[in-house]
């Protein structure tokens, strides 16, 4: 991929890293503003937000070369060690800082699906900004598109001279409406991890289904699935236990 970028000087600013910063501050600052309303010390909001930036930039990297490592090695001999600094995977993430907020709601005495249903509305607000990035680096592009609304990248770019869907456009606008929705639900939960997991099926859902129109990913499951819809699948069956089971604990 060949990134947009301002420069200044001998210093460059990565279009990606800027999204991303913003939605960093706009997830913490959401998520600050609905623990106070819990009673929740903001102090560990900022603290576990620190942990989840590390862990969950380093499970994307790690699921990524996990799951592409003969693409990073393609990059790797291009680049350098440069090929470290783009490619990663959103659901290895997503499932380390699972695992980081379980962990730190416990060493503070807080139920960590309270803890996750906290953080819930503003992970996908967070990951919009993420794909407006990824719109303007060049990754994780559409398939070949004939509607007026098609995109179409620079030449040094994989797809050019074709009209391409703007995957990234797509899930950014699902994800505002996501964080929109489970807004607006928080305060009805019924019960902790409620929100955490709806969001874990709406994602799915929209993840599976957009995949069938990105042009960057291997289909090499059965069905023609990409690693990304076998993930999904994952996590609807998760999901649908979760939400299945936790109301009866609850109930116990």
């Amino acid at each position: 991929m060949h990134p947009i970028a301002i420069q200044f000087g001998g210093f460059v600013v990565h279009w990606y890293g800027v999204f991303v910063a913003c939605g960093f501050l706009a997830g913490i600052w959401m998520t600050a503003w609905r623990a106070r309303q819990q009673n929740i010390p903001t102090e560990l909001i900022f603290d576990l937000s620190l942990y989840l930036l590390i862990f969950g930039m380093l499970g994307g990297k790690l699921f990524y070369l996990i799951a592409y490592w003969h693409d990073f090695l393609r990059d790797y001999d291009r680049d350098g060690f440069n090929a470290l600094r783009s490619g990663f995977v959103f659901y290895g993430g997503f499932i380390c800082a699972v695992i980081v907020t379980i962990g730190y709601a416990r060493r503070h005495g807080i139920a960590h699906w309270r803890m996750a249903d906290l953080f819930t509305p503003a992970l996908p607000l967070g990951h919009a900004f993420g794909r407006l990035g990824c719109f303007m680096e060049g990754c994780c592009y559409g398939d070949h598109c004939s509607f007026p609304w098609a995109v179409h990248f620079p030449a040094k770019h994989p797809t050019f001279p074709d009209g391409v869907h703007p995957t990234q456009l797509y899930e950014a606008a699902a994800n505002l409406a996501f964080c929109a929705a489970l807004s607006w639900f928080y305060p009805r939960r019924k019960f902790d991890g409620q929100v955490f997991w709806i969001y874990a099926i709406l994602y799915a859902v929209m993840r599976f289904s957009i995949e069938f129109i990105r042009g960057d990913n291997p289909r090499q499951w059965p069905g023609h699935l990409t690693n990304s819809q076998v993930t999904a699948l994952f996590w609807l069956f998760a999901a649908a236990i979760f939400l299945w089971r936790l109301p009866r604990t609850r109930k116990a």
